[in-house]
């Protein structure tokens, strides 16, 4: 079976509504998106349905990797932050950190579960934006460490479920405007309408072609199939017009999680899209597991990447749809 696939089970399913940029999806950002506190009180009702109120806009914001790149995106620069911000060996980020500057910021964790408690404390923070997925607790701030960290700034928690990837990028852009984000910026208008574009380009793509698409997460010992019904993208592709195929009998769940001899039930799919945080490391190993390698859209060579957990902004998605637009318009029907 699978030995070495990058992240837990339980890591995936968390963030399956999650998705960013890489190689071909970073977002460019410009000095425009400079942000400036804006002048009166600091409102805002999170996810848990908590509402913080601040005698001005806070200028010391943590939050999370891909909170913070979704808010660089429309316009708010965070003074730090913590998740997937570990450089690989050239020196790169993951596409998770979208366009966000490590020499900008003061990083408090590089990697899930690690957050350094005493530096947020002296950096004097006065929000942290994490996201949630259970209504309880924000995903990346450890659990053993969270009544400090919460005790010492308010923290915000933004949904991680969504039913499009439209909600979720307004959703910040909403966040960065209260912050001070001028988001009536020219190019935050034009990066609006190349998404708009893209996702005109793979509904023509699949008007044309007919393809059956199937998003999936490989795991250790299980495969891990998306309803697009509770996945934003799956449901923003289904409305633009791609016929993105559900798991068996689904239980009103984000992951429908399969043994790999199950893998079978996706014959039908032309086309798969795979968890891009973890496909390349465990590439190897799945071509092992015949279940998965004897799949059409395998033996086809049409797995493309799914940018699970990448930056919720128009610019991320609008390089993320044209680039699955191109793709569809390259593939075949099986």
């Amino acid at each position: 079976m699978i030995n070495k696939i990058a992240g837990t089970a339980m890591a995936l399913v968390a963030s399956l509504a999650l998705t960013a940029c890489g190689g071909g999806t970073e977002a460019a950002t410009t000095d425009s998106a400079a942000s400036t506190a804006p002048a009166g009180p600091f409102e805002y009702t999170d996810a848990l349905g908590k509402a913080i109120k601040l005698d001005k806009a806070p200028s010391v914001v943590v939050a999370q990797s891909s909170v913070a790149a979704a808010l660089l995106d429309a316009g708010f620069q965070v003074k730090g932050a913590y998740g997937e911000l570990k450089p690989d060996a050239a020196g790169k980020l993951s596409y998770q950190a979208g366009s966000l500057d490590l020499n900008k910021i003061t990083v408090v964790g590089s990697t899930y579960g690690e957050f350094d408690t005493e530096k947020y404390a002296l950096m004097n923070p006065e929000l942290l934006v994490d996201y949630t997925f259970d209504a309880k607790t924000l995903w990346y701030v450890p659990a053993a460490q969270s009544e400090k960290i919460l005790g010492l700034a308010p923290a915000a928690a933004v949904p991680g479920n969504y039913e499009t990837t439209d909600e979720a990028i307004e959703t910040f852009v909403d966040l960065a405007g209260k912050l001070g984000a001028d988001t009536a910026r020219t190019d935050l208008t034009t990066a609006k309408a190349d998404y708009t574009t893209a996702l005109t380009a793979i509904g023509e793509a699949a008007k044309a072609s007919g393809l059956k698409v199937a998003i999936m997460s490989p795991g250790t010992d299980s495969l891990y199939v998306a309803d697009p019904a509770y996945l934003p993208e799956g449901n923003t592709l289904k409305k633009a017009g791609l016929d993105v195929v559900s798991p068996e009998n689904p239980k009103k769940e984000v992951f429908a999680q399969l043994s790999w001899e199950q893998a079978t039930q996706f014959t039908d799919a032309d086309v798969i899209l795979v968890d891009a945080r973890t496909y390349d490391a465990g590439k190897a190993d799945l071509a092992k597991v015949a279940t998965w390698a004897n799949l059409p859209a395998v033996k086809a060579g049409q797995v493309y990447n799914w940018y699970a957990a990448a930056p919720y902004s128009y610019q991320s998605y609008a390089k993320i749809y044209a680039e699955l637009a191109a793709q569809l318009k390259a593939a075949k029907k099986l």
